[in-house]
């Protein structure tokens, strides 16, 4: 277990402008630094790092934590593993165990079974699914680079390894190797060639395995099921090579793990595809962090139009530079690399189009019907980018490509049902939760302020949520130790929270003790004063006048009173 001591040195050790500038290219903005979001694609630096609160907060897609959230996130690791990583930096010794990272047993088992299946794939065993390989246009070398393997139909020699390695088959299962039938196990990818899967860090997470000979199963490709490990709609097969290749030449986005491999042995390193589901927001979030631009490139036919409208929508939403671009119907980038040049596949991806004109040319409409269903559809697609500028220079494309008013098209984006009615809202409720907003606010800043707070106001006056949740965390915080800064609690919070927590410790605002104690009395008179304010409305409503008589008199003395409660802190 990592001791607390070293999670303390690490965090206090590591220099978060010094991590953070090694990913992202930081510039000073007075007493922070600020850059372009390595969590969102932007033109203008809106990711703030502050050395004083060691935290970071993008004001345009919320990311917000400290050097050890950062590396999480960016690498996709675990905390021990983030905490690890960033020890090594600092040539700290740390080990962690399985009680610190319960996956690391399932890692095991799924590095163990990976080379059995490279063994299995080379082994005289596998001779039918080389020649399968090798006929497919791949070369050995290909083969061997991508680790492709070979699973095999028996379980004895994978269980027998296991066995040495102390792993059991409950975590041979548990990773998704092993699959069960009435009561039994077995290799769960039985006879497939293997693609291992890995996450944009290079951790091993799963296997696709891809149909090559008889197997009862027609599916051209099954994944390991969905493990603590392995969530299939947020990995992407070839990132982790793919990656440093991205932010210079742009990513391409393909439909098959074999894309990836053959374009890739064709010289194209910048390739990557989502394993057998239609490409979602997390896959272009993800991709967002490498890449400024995309080309999502489809087949030719009918459910290659539509993934590739859908696909469309996602990329944009993370305001990516893409073009797209619909292969000669029947054909893959695999195919298509079977029968013609690496160059001509190049000439093709310089003709994909930009979202409108290719939006445009996939409908092709005629007549005014289908080009009000296809002026539609392109305002529901610009609708759904962020940045300002794009989405006009995507409206004066369409207004000239379908020949309709430019004011008309804008106004289909706000009429599309979704239309904001007013809500009626409780003001004083709303007026509250600003106050308690505001006092954490101030406790982030200062820890005297927290001390000053825990003796006169308890965490059950606070509402159920965030809130309460927070200043729980920042009174044991207190407890524990003599000082603390924001950026101590970031790792321990959850996301929604740690934004917010980031957001507020980079504020240039600085609160006295005397205004920390004025707003603190001021909320606690307001939830006094409104507590006897409902009660003297049901007291009312009942009917209960000696009742109601005594509230109210209670609440004439609060009102000549109230300054009492400032002086009392």
């Amino acid at each position: 277990m990592i001791s607390q001591d070293i999670i303390e040195r690490v965090r206090s050790e590591t220099d978060i402008v010094g991590l953070i500038g090694e990913y992202v290219k930081l510039k000073r903005a007075g007493r922070s630094f600020v850059g372009l979001c390595p969590f969102h694609t932007e033109k203008t630096p809106s990711f703030n790092v502050s050395p004083d609160r060691q935290a970071y907060y993008c004001f345009g897609c919320n990311a917000g934590g400290n050097a050890i959230t950062f590396i999480m996130n960016y690498e996709n690791l675990s905390f021990p593993e983030a905490v690890k990583r960033l020890a090594e930096r600092l040539g700290i010794r740390v080990e962690y165990t399985e009680k610190d990272d319960p996956t690391k047993p399932m890692v095991e088992a799924l590095e163990l079974a990976h080379k059995l299946y490279q063994e299995t794939l080379w082994s005289k065993a596998g001779l039918s699914a080389q020649r399968y390989l090798v006929e497919r246009g791949l070369k050995k070398e290909t083969v061997k680079s991508f680790e492709l393997g070979l699973v095999p139909h028996d379980i004895t020699e994978l269980i027998s390894l296991a066995r040495e390695a102390k792993l059991t088959p409950k975590v041979l299962s548990e990773s998704g190797v092993l699959g069960t039938k009435s009561g039994r196990f077995y290799p769960f990818l039985s006879g497939r060639i293997v693609f291992p899967l890995y996450t944009s860090a290079g951790k091993l997470v799963g296997f696709s395995g891809r149909i090559w000979g008889d197997d009862p199963n027609p599916a051209k490709y099954v994944n390991t099921p969905e493990t603590t490990l392995f969530k299939k709609g947020r990995i992407l097969y070839g990132l982790s090579r793919a990656r440093a290749y991205l932010r210079r030449e742009g990513a391409i986005v393909v439909e098959g793990q074999m894309d990836v491999v053959r374009l890739t042995q064709a010289g194209f390193h910048n390739v990557v595809a989502p394993l057998g589901t239609a490409f979602t927001t997390d896959h272009a979030g993800l991709l967002s962090r490498y890449a400024e631009k995309v080309i999502l490139v489809f087949d030719g036919d009918e459910p290659g139009r539509k993934a590739a409208r859908r696909a469309l929508e996602e990329v944009l939403a993370v305001d990516l530079d893409v073009s797209l671009l619909l292969l000669p119907e029947g054909e893959d980038p695999d195919s298509f690399l079977g029968s013609h040049p690496a160059s001509e596949f190049r000439d093709l991806l310089d003709s994909a189009k930009e979202p409108i004109p290719f939006l445009f040319l996939l409908s092709n409409p005629e007549g005014s019907s289908q080009r009000r269903q296809t002026a539609k559809q392109m305002m529901a697609i610009i609708s759904r980018v962020r940045d300002r500028l794009r989405r006009e220079l995507y409206l004066d494309e369409a207004a000239e490509l379908l020949s309709i008013d430019r004011n008309v098209l804008a106004g289909l984006m706000s009429s599309d049902g979704n239309t904001r009615g007013t809500k009626t809202s409780n003001k004083g409720t709303e007026t509250l939760k600003k106050k308690e907003e505001q006092l954490l606010r101030m406790m982030i800043q200062d820890d005297g302020f927290i001390r000053i707070a825990a003796e006169r106001l308890s965490p059950e006056v606070f509402p159920e949520g965030d809130e309460r949740e927070l200043l729980k965390r920042l009174y044991d915080l207190v407890q524990s130790r003599d000082k603390f800064s924001a950026g101590e609690i970031l790792d321990t919070l959850e996301p929604r929270l740690r934004s917010r927590v980031s957001r507020w410790s980079l504020s240039e605002v600085q609160y006295s003790r005397d205004e920390f104690i004025k707003a603190l009395a001021h909320y606690l008179f307001r939830k006094r004063r409104d507590k006897l304010r409902r009660e003297l409305k049901e007291a009312e409503r009942v009917g209960d006048t000696e009742r109601a008589r005594s509230i109210l008199s209670e609440l004439n003395e609060l009102v000549k009173e109230s300054s009492k409660i400032y002086q009392e802190i």
